[in-house]
């Protein structure tokens, strides 16, 4: 799972781990208070999309007037940010992150990542120009050195002094590198994190150590002990990724949301609609594991305030029972408002339980026996 940068650097504060004071603003009014409460003569302005090259996409912007800042985010919020690491579509710029600039003496990558092949945790470091880690890891493997810290007995003293040298930092900036060195393990750690990729690790004016550009990426296997990281999921950033609670989601294009069980079932869904002159919306795939609760959310992020048109709901019940999912559907149903048609298709077991409750909540549901009555209900093409 990815993590947007004030996420990132949220998590950062937190661990000590310096970073420019800045706010997040979702409003173009929001960005220009946002500027005067930091205060000076100059800001960055950052869209906030899960990938990299944001500036050469124009997402990264600085200002030394407010108007001018204003009209940039009024330009930004809302619109879909092409860069050379996302899908031709975009990305959505819901969130600006408003910062001070800082002065820059030098300029250092550093990233921490697990490689599965050894089981160690690898730190990457070389020199860089402040530039998005997008651009960096275009660069010669050469650039960059490694040092592998194993897991058992964590990163080392000497460890830290062998990146601090082969950065060649200055021996005045070697305690708080360290410090920052030792913070990022700790951090990796605990967080169950996947990578940590520092684009711009930066000596400024003051002699001072500072994070500029980071991003980071959780393992989805790890939210259900990260729940508070689970919660800072933006579904509608990423194609494809897994929510926790039992729930996968895919991001499309399309108007027919989606609610299946196992990714088999889903690719057949999607398959049949296609084929029959639909397209597809969001899917959301729940497991065995998934509570009541997740599956109301399942209705919200299928539904995605009324994007999609309609509502297709195929389970095929084995370990996962039909009632329970039932149960949860009418409750995100009523909890969200949801008002689109809602087409359902449920075989397995209890799925006849499954098909009392729905008639007896009284919602809009059409219930089917086969995948091709609901496409029927679902598409109005000559081929049905």
């Amino acid at each position: 799972m990815n993590l947007h940068e004030f996420q990132a650097k949220q998590l950062f504060r937190a661990a000590g781990i310096p970073v420019p004071k800045g706010e997040v603003v979702d409003t173009p009014s929001g960005a220009v208070d946002a500027a005067r409460r930091l205060g000076g003569q100059q800001w960055m302005v950052k869209a906030q999309v899960h990938a990299g090259a944001r500036t050469e996409a124009g997402g990264i912007r600085d200002f030394n007037d407010l108007e001018k800042l204003h009209c940039f985010a009024q330009e930004m919020l809302g619109e879909r940010l092409i860069t050379a690491e996302n899908s031709p579509a975009g990305q959505p710029v819901n969130q600006l992150l408003i910062e001070r600039p800082c002065g820059v003496k030098n300029c250092y990558h550093l990233s921490v990542m697990l490689d599965p092949r050894s089981g160690q945790v690898v730190f990457q470091g070389g020199l860089s120009e402040c530039r998005d880690s997008a651009e960096l890891s275009d660069q010669s493997p050469g650039n960059f050195f490694q040092v592998e810290v194993d897991p058992v007995v964590g990163l080392q003293p000497f460890q830290s002094r062998q990146l601090a040298v082969e950065l060649r930092l200055d021996r005045t900036i070697w305690p708080p590198f360290f410090e920052i060195t030792q913070a990022l393990y700790r951090l990796f750690i605990a967080k169950d994190l996947l990578l940590i990729e520092i684009g711009s690790l930066v000596e400024n004016d003051h002699g001072q150590m500072m994070v500029l550009d980071v991003r980071v990426q959780v393992d989805n296997n790890a939210l259900v002990r990260q729940p508070e990281l689970a919660q800072w999921a933006d579904y509608r950033q990423d194609e494809n990724q897994v929510l926790g609670n039992g729930l996968g989601f895919i991001a499309m294009e399309g108007d027919i949301g989606c609610i299946v069980n196992g990714s088999g079932l889903a690719l057949a869904t999607l398959d049949i609609i296609q084929l029959n002159g639909g397209s597809v919306a969001n899917i959301v795939e729940i497991d065995n594991g998934a509570s009541t609760d997740a599956l109301a959310n399942a209705c919200q992020l299928v539904w995605d305030n009324g994007r999609c048109s309609c509502i297709l709901i195929n389970i095929v019940g084995g370990i996962v029972r039909c009632d329970k999912v039932a149960a949860g559907i009418i409750d995100g149903i009523q909890k969200y408002n949801i008002t689109c048609p809602i087409v359902v298709r449920m075989e397995g077991t209890r799925a006849e339980e499954a098909k009392a409750l729905f008639i007896q909540s009284d919602e809009k549901i059409e219930i089917v026996k086969t995948l091709d009555d609901a496409i029927i209900l679902l598409i109005d093409t000559p081929e049905s």
